[in-house]
This record gives structure tokens, sequence and C-alpha cells, in this order.
């Protein structure tokens, strides 16, 4: 099915200026499957009956669970498959976009399709850039995972098979939990502080990497200045990160890439002019560099997130690198730094 301009219009609205991004990766990955749909007759008889059981529940969800003690942000969903498993299910986490400031659990974004292959998926809220500055985001993130963990055995979760997925801002804090899993110490009101909060697979879309090489990398006509004391990036970090290099170096998923990362796979629009792609390229570098195992897939045309970057998403390729790390036997890896 064909989109008409109009309708991806109002999905879209105008491009994003440098006070930030809204636009949100799920209207992107809504136009993909709105792209992908099939309209056909009303059936009868058997046919209706089987198209009655095809539509039967798939899931079941948990929405609005509480992992922290702020309750406007502290929220999770979770998506469980609703057949039976013999052994606890890999799970992964959703993480919004929203540059750091906006957007919400989304209906699981992306990753909520993993539910039909057997995964729990959880999509999470974090509190926001207004609300406190870095690092409180990642603080968040992980405090989500050690929760997660800690309910494991009520919810029927797989504690050693948890990976990560989120796109843009969330591309960013997942990229952290791969790199970052013990930098950010856990709260002293965290109840489940002595937990890990690493996980096995991480899959970004658009994600910044290095906001001191942002601006440098960028492509002409940018929409975000990550210098500009209006940016998202400054408001993140509480200043812009000329300003305040040690804080952008903190919050950069670059300053922690070793070997103690897990498999990475990167989705990046080669004509983002919001966040630089060279922000996917320079980390897939390094990723390989320090022998980890990282895939780069970069979209023709593909801007932040538009009808080009939706159409680009290796969806199947996706789910096949989460089969392999949190379905297939996983090598012990160091959990560190």
């Amino acid at each position: 099915m064909r989109l008409p301009p109009r309708f991806l219009r109002a999905l879209f609205g105008r491009r994003a200026g440098v006070r930030g991004l809204t636009l949100s990766l799920a209207h992107a990955l809504i136009v993909a499957s709105v792209a992908g749909a099939t309209v056909s007759a009303p059936a009868s008889g058997a046919a209706a009956g089987a198209a009655e059981a095809a539509s039967a529940p798939t899931e079941q969800v948990h929405r609005d669970l509480a992992y922290g003690p702020h309750p406007e942000r502290n929220r999770l969903d979770l998506y469980l498959p609703v057949t039976p498993s013999a052994t606890p299910r890999p799970l992964v986490i959703w993480v919004h976009s929203g540059g750091w400031y906006t957007g919400g659990k989304g209906n699981g974004g992306a990753a909520r399709a993993l539910v039909k292959r057997g995964y729990a998926v959880a999509a999470l809220t974090y509190r926001f850039s207004q609300d406190a500055v870095f690092p409180a985001q990642i603080e968040d993130c992980q405090r989500a995972i050690r929760w997660l963990r800690a309910h494991a055995p009520k919810y029927g979760l797989n504690p050693d098979r948890i990976g990560a997925w989120g796109g843009s801002a969330g591309g960013h804090l997942v990229a952290l939990l791969g790199t970052a899993p013990t930098r950010f110490p856990a709260p002293a009101d965290d109840p489940h502080r002595a937990l890990p909060a690493n996980v096995a697979a991480v899959c970004a879309f658009n994600p910044p990497t290095d906001f001191l090489t942002w601006d440098a990398q960028a492509l002409p006509n940018p929409a975000v200045i990550a210098n500009l004391p209006e940016s998202m990036v400054a408001r993140l970090l509480g200043s812009p990160p000329e300003r305040c290099p040690a804080a952008a170096r903190s919050a950069s998923p670059m300053s922690y890439v070793g070997s103690h990362a897990p498999p990475f796979f990167l989705v990046h629009g080669d004509a983002d002019r919001a966040v630089p792609p060279r922000q996917s390229i320079t980390f897939h570098a390094a990723l390989h560099a320090a022998g980890v195992e990282s895939t780069l897939h970069l979209i023709p045309d593909g801007g932040h997130a538009n009808p080009a970057f939706a159409q680009g998403v290796p969806h199947e390729a996706i789910a096949d690198f989460f089969d392999r790390h949190l379905r297939s036997p996983m090598p012990t890896q160091a959990n560190s730094p």
C-alpha cells in the first residue's frame, strides 16, 4: 500500500529545529507497519472462524508497573506471550526516544513484535532532563533492569537473557546499558541494588554516542546543534558539551567501549541531520577495535524519523540478532567496567 504525502505529513509534521527533536521513532515504525499492510474483503463461514482464531490475543500486558520512587516517570509496561513456556523467557527492554525531555512507553515500540517470537518485552519510561540532568536517565534504566531481574520468577523471565533496544535518546541509553553496566552506582534507596544491570545484546537506532564530537560530525544544515545553550543535549547535561567536557564524556557510550561490551546491532540513517551518522560509524569501529561483535546498518536517504528510515529498518535481521544472543548458549562475559 502506497502512503499519500498528506498522510506522511500528518504523521511526521514539520522538520525538527535546533531546540530539539520532538519526532518519535515510533512514528517511523507506524509508517513501516502501515505500509506493509494489506486490505482484504470480509470473510465468512470457515474463513471467518479462522480469522477469528488468528485475531485471538497473543499477549498479556501488565501496565504501569512501578520500578522506582518517581511515580511520574518510573513505570514500565511488561508484554508477555499468552502461550505457556517450559523455560523462562528471554526479555528485551524498549527505551523510548524523545530528546531526553519527552516521549512515552509507546506500546512497546519496535520491540513489541518480538512477543510473537516468544520474548517478553518491557517498555519503560525514565526521568526527563527537566526532572533531573544526567545521569538520572541511565540510573532509571538500570534500576528498571534490576527490578525486572528481582521479579523474574514472578513473570517467568530469564534474568540471564536480557537485551536492550531503543532509538535516538533511547538508543543512547541502551548503548550505555551495554558499555557501562557498572559505571553508575545504584542509588542507596534501590532495594535491588545488589543485582547487576548488564544486558546481553543491544540494538540502537540513530544513537548519540559521543557528545564531544557531535557538532564536528554533523551533516550540513543540522537539525540539532549540541553546543547551543538551549539544545536538547545541553538540557540533558546541564550545559553545552564544550562547557562541561567531563560531564559530556561521562554521558557518552564511546567513553566506555571495551571487550566487556555485549554484541551490538546499530541502525542509522545516512541522511540523519539530527544525530550525525558518524556517531554510529565511529562507535561501530571502536567496538570492532575492542573485539566486540558489532553490526552497522546504514539506511540510504534515511533521516532521523522519515519514511526512508522506516522502510529501511532490517526487522528480520534484528530479530535474528536477538535470537542468536538471547536464545543460543552465551559465552561468559566480564561485568565491567
